[in-house]
């Protein structure tokens, strides 16, 4: 039975996380990681008691709990950190926190590599998303204009988020179709991520709510591609897929969608 840490269990994915480990099982809950340090993790995640408390200090958790792989949903302002602690205990990892940047991607790729780990770090683990994501690619050889909006609650840390910027990285290869119009205000056609085009627009959507299109577009023809989650239920899936899969991964491998796990 495979033995997995939630770091971030008392968050809205996290609690899910815990609640599908409870469930299953072939799975096992190692221990947690969260604010709410002392607190048992089936309480903090709705269901009865677990008999396992959330722990103070991640590296000391990790230590004593000895999981066989650990599911991190934090922030992108303490993943960098989280990440060298599970590098050092040499520990598989499935990580669905976002907002990383192109150079902490590199970072990670370099630890990932040297310390012969094996490592999820994927934007988004919805079914529909990575759906798209395998058309865009092949949609993307005929069609040259492109360009995605990502729309999430106001109160969102990143923009764009993370699912926006995996998108685009998925539609950079292609015919670039030429734009005569040029910026009188800098950046209204969009911020570019691998050449491509992004918006991100935040309002004050209810809940978890987010929304993500993609525009692709030949002479006399568009196509609109509209993605919309009302709750992290449907990340589920993917999540545990990694979970299952990680293990069975050469060392020193970083997947960053979930088709790398077929």
């Amino acid at each position: 039975m495979k033995r997995v840490f939630v770091s971030g269990a008392s968050g809205n994915v996290g609690k899910l996380v815990t609640r599908g480990i409870i469930a299953r099982d072939d799975l096992a809950l190692a221990g947690g990681w969260c604010q709410e340090a002392g607190q048992d993790l089936g309480t903090l995640a709705g269901v009865d008691p677990a008999g396992i408390l959330a722990c103070r200090d991640l590296a000391s958790g990790i230590r004593d709990s000895r999981p066989d792989v650990v599911v991190d949903f934090t922030s992108s302002l303490i993943l960098m950190n989280n990440l060298k602690i599970y590098a050092e205990a040499g520990l598989d990892a499935v990580i669905g926190t976002t907002g990383l940047s192109d150079e902490d991607m590199q970072k990670v790729e370099e630890i990932v590599k040297s310390k012969e780990l094996r490592w999820a770090v994927i934007s988004n683990y919805g079914l529909g998303i990575n759906l798209v994501m395998d058309f865009i690619e092949k949609a993307r050889q005929y069609y040259p204009y492109v360009a995605i909006t990502d729309r999430h609650p106001a109160r969102m840390a990143n923009a764009p988020s993370g699912t926006a910027a995996m998108l685009a990285n998925a539609a950079a290869k292609g015919p670039t179709g030429e734009v005569a119009s040029r910026e009188t205000f800098p950046g209204v056609l969009g911020g570019r991520i691998s050449g491509v085009p992004v918006v991100s627009q935040r309002f004050p959507y209810p809940g978890p709510y987010s929304e993500h299109e993609v525009t692709l577009a030949r002479q006399d023809e568009i196509i609109r591609v509209t993605v919309q989650d009302f709750s992290s239920d449907i990340y589920m899936d993917g999540v545990f897929l990694a979970v299952e899969k990680i293990g069975d991964l050469a060392t020193g491998t970083l997947v960053r969608t979930l088709a790398d796990l077929e």
